[in-house]
C-alpha cells in the first residue's frame, strides 16, 4: 500500500460479455494467490487479508491511505472486464473502494469506485493527479456504507462501470493503454474505511 492524498474519490462504469476468464475467486482458499498481509507494525499503512468468512478485506489504517492489490493472474493487454461484490464501511462517508485497470503504478491507473456518500466514479490517475471522468449517485449505496456488485470494462478507449441496481457510468480516454487489474481502497481522514470483496472475476475483454 502507498499513502496519497487523493482529495477526489473514485467511480464506476459497466460491461457486457463474451470473455475468457483469467481469475474467478470466491476467496474461500487463502492460497489462491492474493496478497495476504496484516498490519503488524505502526509503520504499516494498512492490510489486505483473506477473512475467516471467505472474503478478501482491505483496510487502510492511516488517514489518506490508498491501496491497490493486483489480481494473481493478468491479461496480456489492458482490455479487461472485472467484477466483484463489495461491502464497504466508510464511516462518515468519505472512504471509497472498487476496481482498477491499466494500473502501472500508484500514480497511473483507471479507478472504478463506490464512495460511502452514495457516489460512483470513474477516475483517471495520471502522474499522481486524479481526474474524474464520470460520476453519479446510485440507489444501492447507503450513506456511510456500500453493499453492491461492481462491474468494470476497459476496452480500447472505452471505460464502463455498473452497479447492482443498474446504475451505469461511461467515459472515453486514450492515455492509459496497459497495466495490471485488481482491487482498490481509499481511506480519507476520519472515515474509518474498510472494504470486503467477494466473487471476483477478471476476464479478457473482446
Amino acid at each position: 500500500m502507498q499513502a496519497t492524498t487523493l482529495a477526489i474519490l473514485l467511480a464506476l462504469g459497466a460491461a457486457p460479455a463474451a470473455a475468457a476468464d483469467l481469475v474467478r475467486d470466491d476467496f474461500s482458499d487463502p492460497a489462491s494467490g492474493w496478497q495476504n498481509k496484516a498490519a503488524t507494525r505502526s509503520s504499516d499503512l494498512g492490510f489486505a487479508v483473506y477473512t475467516d468468512s471467505g472474503k478478501y478485506q482491505m483496510t487502510p489504517v492511516s488517514d489518506d491511505t490508498f491501496g491497490f492489490i493486483s489480481a494473481p493472474r493478468q491479461a496480456a493487454d489492458g482490455n479487461v472486464q472485472i467484477e466483484a461484490d463489495l461491502f464497504l464501511y466508510a464511516g462518515i462517508g468519505a472512504g471509497a473502494a472498487g476496481l482498477a485497470c491499466r494500473f502501472k503504478d500508484h500514480g497511473n491507473f483507471y479507478g472504478f469506485l463506490a464512495r460511502g456518500d452514495a457516489t460512483l466514479l470513474i477516475v483517471k490517475v495520471k502522474d499522481g493527479k486524479p481526474t474524474p471522468l464520470a460520476q453519479g449517485k446510485v440507489d444501492s449505496v447507503m450513506a456511510g456504507s456500500v453493499d453492491t456488485r461492481l462491474r468494470a470494462e476497459c476496452t480500447g478507449d472505452r471505460l464502463r462501470f455498473t452497479a447492482r441496481d443498474g446504475s451505469r457510468l461511461e467515459a472515453r480516454d486514450t492515455e492509459l493503454t496497459t497495466g495490471r487489474s485488481g482491487l482498490l481502497v481509499l481511506g480519507e481522514k476520519m472515515a474509518g474505511t474498510s472494504a470486503s470483496f467477494d466473487n471476483f472475476v477478471l476476464a479478457t475483454s473482446p
